[in-house]
């Protein structure tokens, strides 16, 4: 897990320090307004994205960041340095954090975590307006799409309750008897669900579902927000 301080910007004067417009009301500045519309979209991206300087100091953390990356293949430490749980993938992740900030190259790692947990970061450069430069990390998703994405796809496409039910255990990788077997009931009625589901969604195929669920546009649950804390 991670614990972070946004030391992306500094925190917006009060409202009753900015201008007032002819109706009574604060007139918030372009700038700050910019930053927290900034923040707030990358809060509603559905991959965990952090911003880390060059000495893998963490600058910034979206929402799904702070809720934990990956369970746990990277945390940091009292410093606020981003870490990574195996030691060869830290010297490899440093390496392309150093290599985006200092040559503009982007770079994948591929890190390890606890119980067989993994995980898959791009690092791209970026380049400040004063000249800074940091990398941001972009982790994988650890599932196919977002639960309140897959809900509005299966009340969209009016699925019962049951086939909303089995179309979460298929994008969480589970198989018909699997399912199945989890819910309590026969493997035909599990079939005849998938059956139900691709023809109310027009999919030939579960693969092609699965397609369709994975290209869904993220909705993030605004209340889940998860404090970052020190491994």
């Amino acid at each position: 897990m991670i614990e972070m301080l946004d030391r992306s910007a500094p925190a917006p004067e009060p409202a009753r320090h900015w201008p007032v417009s002819r109706e009574g009301t604060p007139r918030v500045p372009v700038p700050a307004l910019q930053a927290e519309l900034r923040a707030a979209m990358a809060d509603e991206v559905d991959y965990a994205m952090v911003l880390v300087s060059c000495d893998m100091q963490l600058v910034h953390a979206n929402r799904a960041a702070r809720r934990g990356l990956e369970d746990g293949v990277a945390y940091s430490d009292a410093c606020g340095e981003l870490h990574v749980r195996c030691r060869v993938d830290q010297a490899g992740l440093a390496a392309a954090v150093h290599a985006a900030c200092s040559r503009g190259l982007r770079g994948y790692v591929q890190l390890s975590g606890p119980q067989g947990a993994s995980a898959a970061v791009a690092v791209v450069p970026q380049r400040g307006r004063n000249g800074t430069d940091a990398a941001l990390l972009t982790f994988s998703r650890a599932q196919v799409c977002e639960s309140l994405s897959l809900n509005a796809f299966a009340r969209h496409h009016g699925l019962t309750a049951g086939e909303t039910r089995v179309l979460e255990a298929v994008c969480s990788g589970h198989s018909a008897a699997a399912i199945a077997r989890r819910h309590g009931v026969a493997v035909t009625t599990v079939r005849t669900q998938l059956t139900s589901l691709r023809a109310k969604t027009s999919a030939k195929t579960v693969n092609d579902l699965l397609r369709t669920m994975a290209l869904l546009p993220p909705m993030v649950n605004v209340l889940q927000r998860g404090q970052l804390h020190t491994s």
